[in-house]
């Protein structure tokens, strides 16, 4: 679903996960950062795939820096992270 429907029937998630064998396609100044910053400041949550922490939390390194990425419903949100995170 895009981010219109997640807000509007508060459920849903975008979701760009990493592995080994996938590497992080979406940019982190240009792609996650401002869709993290516009999700959060609507009432979302943001994730950044790894530890769990909001997107806005990392830091750009790089111009060309690529992140894994988790944005919509806090509630998905937190689910992701519970599954995909592992986070306590």
């Amino acid at each position: 679903p895009d981010v219109y429907q997640q807000f509007t029937k508060e459920q849903g998630v975008f979701s760009n996960p990493t592995s080994d064998g996938s590497p992080a396609k979406l940019r982190l100044a240009f792609e996650a950062a401002p869709f993290g910053l516009l999700v959060e400041k609507a009432g979302g949550k943001t994730s950044d795939g790894v530890t769990g922490n909001s997107i806005l939390d990392v830091e750009i390194n790089a111009v060309d820096q690529r992140t894994p990425l988790c944005i919509g419903s806090a509630n998905e949100v937190d689910r992701f992270n519970d599954m995909v995170c592992m986070v306590e």
